[in-house]
């Protein structure tokens, strides 16, 4: 029989060094910490580490990330989140991310932009981002956005820089 498995995806707002800690599990009525150890998700608790089982983990995974990513990216998520990590769309497709889940490292941004109080701005600037760090391979990220920044103050005047112009 397959364990119930819950997820409540959070990341730490700056990666940690070491495992990867995503936010709670709960697998069978047992309720612990979300930890990757390597690829593979653990639930940390009173008994210790235990792995998760995989097909379980997988159906958990993509119903958290229905509700967290969907609210910022929609029904399209699995495609925000190949131009994000730069990884192939079959590989984020839903079904597929069931089956394999996604790197921690980038499950772990993805919950970031996620959770952050402006998730829809944030992850549309990011994701322009991405797309014009894909098209334009040769340009750094740091004159990307030194040029943005400078292209605003153009546009809008110096209130571009001020926070407390709306």
């Amino acid at each position: 029989m397959t364990p119930l498995v819950r997820l409540e995806l959070v990341a730490p707002s700056v990666p940690e060094p070491g495992d990867i800690r995503l936010g709670r599990a709960w697998v069978d009525g047992r309720e612990g910490e979300l930890v990757y150890v390597g690829r593979e998700p653990h639930l940390d608790g009173p008994d210790g580490r235990i792995p998760i089982p995989r097909e379980a983990y997988g159906i958990a995974l993509v119903e958290a990330l229905d509700t967290l990513a969907g609210g910022v990216w929609g029904d399209d998520w699995s495609s925000a989140v190949a131009d994000l990590t730069g990884m192939n769309r079959r590989s984020t497709a839903r079904d597929r991310v069931r089956k394999q889940g996604l790197p921690p490292n980038a499950l772990a941004a993805v919950v970031r932009i996620a959770r952050r109080h402006d998730a829809r701005e944030f992850a549309a600037l990011v994701r322009a981002a991405a797309r014009y760090l894909d098209a334009q391979r040769a340009v750094g990220a740091d004159s990307l956005f030194t040029d943005a920044t400078t292209a605003l103050v153009e546009l809008r005047g110096l209130r571009a820089l001020d926070p407390t112009h709306r």
